[in-house]
């Protein structure tokens, strides 16, 4: 079976189950999934460049004229035909509707599926987390190697250009870049890059995409002298993070890993309210995250399934991209060439020192 047969599967067994004659994929993050491809065009709009109608026996693509070369040629896999429209025209009138039809949102009489969707495109196929270690690796490696550029008396800005460079060059687009220097990194947990020099500390983090998939990872970098009570605070924001990736187990509720993290903040030095603060990650893939996790998510975590947590505290923040397994984590955004430390028997990302 194709790789592209091995993800719709599901989606036709679903079909069954629910007496559907078709289904209608119009999520930018399902039909990156479907396709193993790029679905949109505009990087700040929901709206995919195309729908795809999927039966027991066919996958087609209804998108304009404008778009449907390049798909064809770039992005579609072979199972998939392709019907056009003119530019001028909308594709709602050429989807099936009615209640014999499911859909991953809302619209045309569909039955709305997109929990559904959203839960069988949690586990990868093995062709897509091959591909997605590749991603994350390569994700890794070219931010590390932006941050070893960056001078104390840069901007933020410049900093995002440097970023911003390395990972096109890696053919990593970008879905998030934040970028905080020694005056922002204690008030903002989201920095969007400004024009402050970044001074003696900078933390950047990325969600860095190819193809649909999408690495998160968070490295920092200071200069002058590192301290012990740096890498003490340091050490422990990942203390809480191993917390979590403790608690991420296959079969259980991702409420889990929050609760432990919960428990971590005041254990490792931390206000008991830290985790309050900001979101602690989630399950991802195919967005930066499907949605932040939290004390009542009830929704199991699954094999094969992308997950990045990222605990902050105190201005230090830990965050790579991981896959639950039914054999244990794994974390998947390694950077050879950056500095490790051992945290409750794994290696992660230290703080680079220039």
């Amino acid at each position: 079976m194709s790789a592209f047969n091995q993800r719709v599967q599901p989606l036709r067994d679903l079909m069954k189950a629910k007496s559907l004659d078709a289904f209608v994929l119009r999520r930018n993050p399902n039909l990156a999934w479907a396709i193993a491809g790029r679905a949109h065009v505009p990087t700040t709009i929901d709206m995919a460049c195309f729908d795809l109608i999927i039966t027991q026996d066919s996958a087609t693509a209804v998108t304009n004229v404008v778009e449907a070369p390049r798909l064809i040629a770039e992005e579609l896999p072979s199972e998939v035909t392709v019907q056009t429209i003119k530019w001028s025209e909308g594709r709602d009138p050429l989807l099936p509707t009615g209640p014999k039809v499911g859909s991953d949102q809302p619209g045309g009489d569909r039955i709305d599926l997109g929990v559904d969707v959203e839960i069988i495109r949690a586990s990868l196929i093995e062709s897509d987390l091959s591909r997605f270690e590749e991603i994350c690796v390569d994700a890794a490696v070219a931010l590390g190697n932006a941050m070893k550029q960056v001078e104390s008396t840069d901007r933020e800005i410049d900093v995002a250009g440097l970023i911003t460079h390395s990972l096109w060059q890696a053919d990593l687009e970008i879905a998030f870049l934040g970028v905080a220097g020694q005056d922002r990194v204690h008030r903002f947990r989201h920095p969007l890059p400004t024009d402050a020099t970044v001074g003696d500390r900078v933390s950047a983090s990325i969600c860095a995409k190819r193809k649909g998939l999408i690495a998160s990872v968070t490295r920092i970098i200071t200069f002058g002298t590192v301290t012990d009570q740096m890498v003490s605070d340091y050490t422990s924001i990942y203390k809480v993070e191993a917390a979590m990736l403790d608690a991420t187990v296959v079969g259980t509720a991702f409420s889990e890993p929050i609760n432990s993290a919960i428990a971590a903040y005041p254990a490792n030095g931390f206000d008991a309210d830290e985790w309050t603060k900001h979101h602690q990650g989630g399950p991802t893939g195919f967005l930066p995250r499907d949605w932040p996790a939290n004390q009542a998510s009830a929704r199991l975590i699954a094999h094969n399934q992308p997950i990045a947590w990222n605990p902050t505290g105190k201005g230090w923040k830990a965050e790579d991209t991981i896959v639950a397994t039914d054999s244990g984590v794994k974390i998947l955004s390694n950077d050879p060439d950056w500095p490790t430390f051992e945290v409750n028997g794994r290696t992660r990302a230290f703080l680079l020192s220039k």
